[in-house]
């Protein structure tokens, strides 16, 4: 009998909850490390982070090693879409919206099109990069919204603990593929992915 995609999002939710703080940081710390070392990473300008929230792994912690070419980018609920904002490092103007995200206070935005490396939270994953969100579409409305115009945009990079790991995630019409996901344990790349980690 094959699990329910919402069975697989609060398993993996209860593993990633179950981590302690410190265990947490550290896993977030050691995915981070696997991030830095990619060469997309070290080829990209404008990176899209997430303000991490409910136990998400912290990309945040990404930060000091970006160098001095790279500039990172928060999104920001948009209607049913997100844009995305640059941050000039920790102290920048904040509030949080409705759904209870931080977001950077300012009124100038990019499209997701500007970006190219996106790092994405998730609820659950499995060895081949297949992504199960939160339930709220953002992200796959977003990049959807793009592939009408032959939109290659950003790299997409899921990132998690390896206790969201699934066994098989079966995805459905409107998933938007990722290109790999890091996790404290390994990097898992999509199988069918033409885009290198070079």
């Amino acid at each position: 009998m094959s699990v329910s995609i919402n069975d697989q999002r609060r398993a993996a939710l209860r593993a990633r909850r179950n981590l302690g703080p410190g265990t947490a940081r550290a896993a977030s710390q050691q995915a981070c490390r696997r991030i830095a070392r990619l060469p997309v990473f070290k080829r990209a300008r404008r990176i899209g982070l997430y303000w991490p929230m409910r136990h998400e792994a912290d990309p945040r912690l990404l930060l000091p090693y970006f160098n001095r070419r790279q500039q990172a980018f928060l999104p920001r609920v948009a209607g049913e879409r997100l844009e995305f904002i640059a941050i000039d490092g920790p102290g920048f103007r904040q509030r949080r919206s409705p759904l209870g995200i931080v977001e950077p206070i300012t009124r100038s935005a990019r499209p997701v099109a500007a970006l190219d490396l996106l790092i994405m939270p998730l609820s659950a994953f499995d060895a081949a990069a297949r992504r199960i969100g939160m339930g709220g579409g953002f992200y796959d409305r977003t990049l959807a919204g793009q592939h009408p115009r032959g939109f290659r945009g950003p790299w997409l990079l899921g990132l998690a603990f390896d206790v969201q790991r699934v066994e098989r995630i079966v995805t459905r019409a409107w998933d938007i593929p990722l290109d790999a996901v890091a996790s404290d344990a390994a990097i898992y790349r999509r199988a069918t992915c033409p885009r290198s980690l070079r």
